[in-house]
């Protein structure tokens, strides 16, 4: 004959113990205000641990939204600032020729997502989930707030194809914001925190620390979008600096950009071809 399993006065003990437990809290609860305060002090205290722990996972789900909206907020006011620069422009050449603010600056922007990034090789790429339904073409400029990011490459209709700022192929005119003299920024496949601006003349005086920025002389990218600072330099075959810049964007954390849309890059190419004959 089986021996009965002793599991079952071990169980039936344990909810008895339960039971009394929650009795007594009980009683003390309801015969005491000084034991109701305790108690409910320390459901207070879970709950409260519970809310903050709910609130953080409901922060962290929400994130990625935020993050898109300052994405699309950061467009809309790069849009509205090549607007004040246009109308500053005009202003300057012809302070009694004031006309209202209007869409006349040949840049407009278009907020991406990175869903592709590479640092660590000489020919690095970017991927962007925007293409040819979103306006995208081929050697239009990318940039983010803290500066240059790469060029068009290659585009299908929904994603792009970006040759990043850290090619060994890639250049971008910049000049030194101070004197305003330019050259060509370059990679030269090292540190990805850095670039070199090269051919600047002997004789142009720079610092540690000036602003370098884009120079504008090109279709692609806007004047002035700021690049880096000055860290060193040094005269190559005694004619030209070649400058080691500290690039503003770290490319490591880089998760939104906007494509740069010159309206006028057609007409500017056909002319540029047609002067080249």
């Amino acid at each position: 004959m089986a021996k009965r399993s002793s599991v079952t006065p071990i169980l039936a003990t344990i909810v008895l113990f339960l039971l009394l437990e929650a009795g007594s809290l009980l009683m003390m609860a309801n015969s005491s205000i000084f034991q109701q305060i305790r108690i409910y002090g320390v459901l207070m205290q879970f709950q409260g641990k519970f809310m903050r722990a709910q609130t953080n996972i409901n922060y962290y789900q929400n994130l990625k939204t935020v993050n898109e909206q300052l994405a699309q907020q950061n467009t809309r006011l790069l849009n509205e600032l090549d607007r004040y620069r246009t109308q500053l422009d005009t202003l300057k050449k012809d302070t009694l020729a004031y006309k209202p603010l209007t869409d006349s600056s040949c840049f407009e922007y278009l907020p991406a997502k990175i869903i592709g990034n590479s640092i660590n090789k000489n020919h690095n790429f970017i991927v962007i989930d925007k293409g040819q339904k979103d306006g995208v073409r081929q050697d239009m400029g990318v940039i983010s707030p803290n500066g240059v990011v790469g060029v068009v490459s290659a585009v299908s209709d929904n994603f792009a194809y970006i040759i990043s700022l850290l090619n060994i192929n890639q250049s971008v005119s910049a000049k030194i914001s101070r004197s305003g003299a330019f050259g060509p920024l370059i990679w030269d496949g090292k540190n990805p925190g850095y670039a070199l601006l090269t051919e600047i003349p002997q004789h142009i005086k720079l610092q540690i620390g000036d602003s370098i920025v884009t120079s504008g002389f090109s279709s692609i990218f806007p004047p002035d979008i700021p690049l880096g600072t000055v860290r060193k330099s040094k005269i190559i075959m005694g004619t030209h600096h070649e400058i080691q810049v500290k690039l503003f964007q770290d490319f490591r954390t880089l998760h939104f950009v906007n494509v740069v849309i010159n309206t006028h890059k057609d007409e500017i190419d056909k002319l540029s071809k047609t002067n080249e004959k």
